[in-house]
């Protein structure tokens, strides 16, 4: 019923449903539902009911921002609904000669990696040889805006631009982290429906889950398989299966578990705040800390450490701070909401439309205390400048 309200007031005031607010409950609820139909069946957990109320109460803060914003663009005759300029030009050349060279010298870090041979492909301790630390992590991030604006802009026809996507994907598959590869997707395909680049359909819907099969698949059984020369049987088959079912309820079950067993691994909010911390322990020459969290549960087919964003959120913070930081993160995003519609910028929407796939990812975990949630943004700003310096060039 609150998820229902929400939605009606959320499109009322912005006339659409791609709106941080609805990706951050409506998969949540979805999620949600299937993790209830499975909880104690199939050697799943049960379901902690009480792990709900957090998102009960979260939600409401959620969403007053976004009120707050629309009520203020339509005080002053603003519009609500966004367009964006020379929408027909596609992905500048610029950007994609920049997206081909940063393409290539992470193609041959990864070739480098093969070659030595430490560490076999497919696993995490190669994708973290990779591209998982240090300058490399920062060139592989450098490739989710061109990412998100190349899915966005592309036509049937476009084949450099096809197999600049495609090596992008490769890239991302190496690293083997499902969340990158997803969130890059769905904020293309948000921002493509929004816009008018393409229509929500079932053919659409269909797409989309047999692309989030073919990811888990690539990444268990695929990528692992071309490293050690293993043989893939049903066993391989039914295993990923039933991991496909405990990634989509790992959120809701862990942080469901987690409440089961009192929440032991409540901390300090500076956690939560973890990309400014590290930037200043890392300029004074102190440890970083990393956000990750270091419990893990069982919830009947293998362990989770992430709880949801509304549950994770909770186990930083006193109510008081949990009521301040979601105000400030949902006016922060809103800001972004607002600044698309009337900036008209690609580069702007392709932020905003990034934080949405942060929060479509909601019911997994909270993305917000990764460096990636700050460095996405001012990549893109940097592309968008980048972009109009070569359309002055081009023009001069």
């Amino acid at each position: 019923m609150e998820v229902s309200c929400l939605t009606y007031l959320e499109y009322r005031a912005w006339r659409t449903f791609y709106t941080p607010l609805c990706a951050l409950m409506l998969p949540y609820v979805a999620v949600l539902l299937i993790t209830i139909a499975i909880s104690g069946n199939f050697g799943f957990v049960r379901f902690n009911y009480t792990s709900i109320y957090v998102w009960i109460l979260g939600l409401p803060f959620f969403a007053l921002p976004s009120l707050g914003f629309a009520t203020l663009m339509r005080h002053y005759n603003l519009p609500v609904i966004s367009t964006v300029e020379d929408d027909d030009k596609g992905l500048p050349k610029i950007l994609i000669v920049f997206g081909i060279l940063l393409t290539l010298v992470l193609l041959f870090k990864l070739y480098r990696t093969l070659s030595h041979g430490f560490y076999l492909f497919g696993t995490e301790e190669f994708a973290e040889e990779f591209c998982g630390h240090g300058v490399w992590a920062h060139l592989r991030g450098m490739l989710i805006p061109i990412l998100i604006l190349a899915l966005y802009y592309v036509r049937k026809k476009d084949l450099l631009l096809w197999l600049l996507i495609a090596m992008m994907f490769a890239i991302q598959f190496s690293y083997m982290v499902k969340g990158a590869i997803i969130i890059t997707v769905v904020s293309a395909i948000a921002m493509k429906l929004y816009l008018g680049k393409m229509r929500f359909n079932l053919t659409l819907v269909l797409s989309v889950i047999l692309g989030a099969v073919f990811v888990f698949y690539m990444i268990y059984m695929v990528i692992p398989l071309l490293g050690n020369d293993g043989e893939a049987n049903m066993n391989l088959v039914e295993f990923i299966a039933r991991h496909i079912i405990h990634y989509f309820t790992s959120g809701t079950l862990g942080w469901s578990y987690d409440i089961d067993q009192h929440i032991p691994d409540r901390n300090d909010f500076s956690y939560l705040v973890a990309p400014f911390v590290n930037i200043w322990n890392a300029i004074h020459g102190y440890e970083t800390i990393s956000p990750v969290n270091p419990i893990y549960w069982n919830t009947g087919i293998t362990y989770t450490n992430v709880r949801t964003f509304f549950g994770t959120l909770s186990i930083y913070t006193s109510p008081v701070l949990f009521v301040t930081y979601t105000l400030v993160a949902s006016t922060f995003i809103y800001f972004w909401k607002m600044l698309s519609v009337m900036t008209r910028n690609i580069y702007i929407h392709s932020i905003l439309f990034y934080y949405i796939g942060l929060m479509a990812m909601g019911w997994f975990e909270f993305y917000l205390f990764h460096l990636s949630a700050i460095e996405v943004p001012l990549i893109a700003l940097f592309y968008a400048w980048l972009a109009r310096k070569g359309k002055e060039v081009s023009l001069g």
